[in-house]
């Protein structure tokens, strides 16, 4: 999916013909969720060096304003956030604008299944409950262009999907060899741990993964 080329033909519009993924991740509610994900902006804790990147949100379901489609406001200033590690929050850390959003400026991005739209990191932006009586599913490509490095110190890692990448400021990702590579496996769970560590960067407290579920 992170290769098709339609998704990167468009966002080899926005920046530029050599690309890295740098992640990606599925952001879903289920029917009647009270799942939301507040008012922020990507770039406040992603640790990157540019605000040129992007991020395509590919709907595998409806995404309508019944069952909570993303929001945006059409405003690229970077503004200050707050923690609030809110239960009901898809957000890593519950991550919120500390300022007053005007959200008689939203828009609402309604797709089909199957649609795409792109987004800059500084947008502001967010989604309500889902209310409907179906899932709402969407999967989040981020897209950077190879010039871009990461602050924080964590070593990071990308995958080149188009062009070459000249500049070598990410680890590569490894295409697994085959279903389940073992290799490829241990350098996933290594991977996530270190993209925790930036998410979490500054924060009070980070996600016990090894806890059992409730």
């Amino acid at each position: 999916m992170i290769r098709h080329p339609k998704i990167l033909d468009a966002v080899e519009d926005v920046i530029g013909p050599n690309i890295l993924c740098w992640s990606s991740g599925f952001f879903a509610k289920a029917p009647r969720d009270v799942a939301l994900v507040s008012w922020h902006q990507d770039s406040t804790y992603w640790g990157l060096s540019e605000p040129d990147v992007v991020t395509a949100w590919v709907a595998f379901t409806p995404s309508t304003v019944e069952s909570g489609c993303m929001r945006v406001i059409p405003d690229l200033d970077q503004v200050p956030h707050r923690d609030t590690f809110a239960e009901n929050n898809l957000l890593s850390r519950g991550r919120e604008i500390a300022v007053e959003v005007d959200e008689g400026n939203a828009v609402d991005v309604v797709l089909e299944a199957g649609e795409m739209s792109l987004h800059h990191v500084r947008l502001i932006h967010g989604s309500a409950p889902n209310r409907a009586g179906h899932p709402r599913i969407g999967y989040a490509i981020r897209y950077i262009p190879t010039h871009i490095r990461q602050t924080t110190g964590i070593p990071d890692s990308a995958t080149l999907v188009r062009g070459q990448d000249a500049y070598g400021n990410f680890v590569p990702e490894p295409a697994p060899r085959c279903d389940f590579d073992p290799e490829a496996a241990a350098f996933h769970t290594a991977m996530l741990d270190k993209n925790t560590r930036i998410l979490y960067a500054g924060a009070e407290k980070r996600p016990d993964y090894n806890r059992p579920a409730p």
